[in-house]
């Protein structure tokens, strides 16, 4: 597609174009705020924010740069994304309700529940503006919350590509005929192979809901009791390995193809944050960013992910990237 062209979605609306991290900071190393936002302002692209990013922008060390970012993205002239864990279980919820309506409460206490997702929602107050009024505050919490969470998700990619290299795979099997199973069995899992996105889902929101305070477990809880021991039942490890699909569950075999296609590249510290804005790619047209490796692995997955993936560019560092994306935001 040629420089500016536009993104033309079926519908006619104005396409949704999601930005990664490294063109906000751009956006902000070249004192752009105010075109950025008078091209949101103007309606040609749906300008979207995603909290993936504005957490990788609080965890800057550099409180200057952090605060000029954070005062950008919290403008409500963007739109502003749920978290990808809410809409990560609204997906497995949504699933147990078909699969497994069983294990919902017939009388779910919605207090909770309700309260977080307006803390994201709305427009006065909440999250957003939180961070637009009291970033150090914020960054602070956040970093409490986190701990060194993503440098252990950078670290579990390392190894995961050096188990790969050591059995000595060079490069990855096509993505649909990547078959795993168990290292020794399990009640509820039948012996055989199966997709090996489903063994990593399982075990990560296993995990995730096995531990207080993890955004899954905040979401998924009110609706299913996770603490009865259904977390260690054979009718979960079934669920997982044998009945979900992965086109109800997208987000999970996306987490899935990204950290399986990550193996091979260079890992950072920034592949988790990575990980996390994957599952953002499914309520986008457009995503432009300066990382060809992100674009790289967008494409490597394309032909195998359950559900239409957006359009990926791929635009110039620096001064002259900022230049290239506001020419895709403003193409008429």
């Amino acid at each position: 597609m040629a420089k500016g062209q536009r993104v033309i979605v079926k519908n006619g609306s104005a396409p949704r174009t999601l930005l990664d991290s490294n063109i906000w900071r751009y956006v902000v190393d070249a004192g752009a705020q105010g075109d950025l936002l008078r091209a949101a302002r103007a309606g040609q692209s749906t300008i979207q924010v995603a909290p993936a990013v504005v957490y990788e922008a609080l965890r800057l060390r550099d409180v200057p740069t952090r605060n000029r970012l954070i005062s950008l993205m919290t403008d409500r002239r963007f739109k502003r994304l749920m978290p990808e864990a809410y809409s990560e279980a609204m997906e497995i919820l949504q699933e147990i309700r078909r699969l497994r309506p069983d294990w919902l409460h017939a009388d779910p206490d919605m207090t909770f529940f309700v309260r977080s997702r307006n803390d994201w929602s709305r427009k006065m107050g909440g999250f957003w503006v939180r961070c637009e009024q009291s970033p150090d505050e914020e960054a602070r919490r956040l970093q409490l919350s986190e701990g060194s969470l993503l440098t252990q998700a950078a670290e579990g990619i390392r190894g995961a590509r050096r188990e790969m290299m050591e059995v000595g795979w060079k490069s990855n099997p096509p993505m649909d005929k990547t078959l795993a199973a168990l290292p020794e069995p399990v009640p509820g899992w039948n012996g055989e192979m199966v997709e090996a996105w489903r063994i990593e889902s399982w075990a990560g929101v296993t995990y995730a809901l096995s531990r207080s305070g993890h955004p899954y477990r905040d979401w998924i809880s009110p609706f299913v009791e996770v603490d009865d021991g259904l977390l260690r039942s054979a009718v979960w490890v079934e669920f997982w390995m044998h009945l979900v699909s992965a086109r109800s569950l997208p987000r999970q075999w996306l987490r899935w193809g990204h950290s399986f296609a990550q193996r091979f590249r260079r890992v950072t510290d920034g592949s988790g944050g990575d990980n996390q804005l994957f599952t953002y790619l499914l309520e986008t047209d457009v995503v432009i960013t300066a990382d060809k490796a992100f674009l790289d692995i967008l494409e490597e997955c394309r032909p195998f992910a359950p559900t239409p993936l957006p359009e990926g560019r791929l635009v110039p560092a620096g001064a002259k990237g900022v230049e290239a994306m506001l020419g895709i935001v403003t193409a008429t």
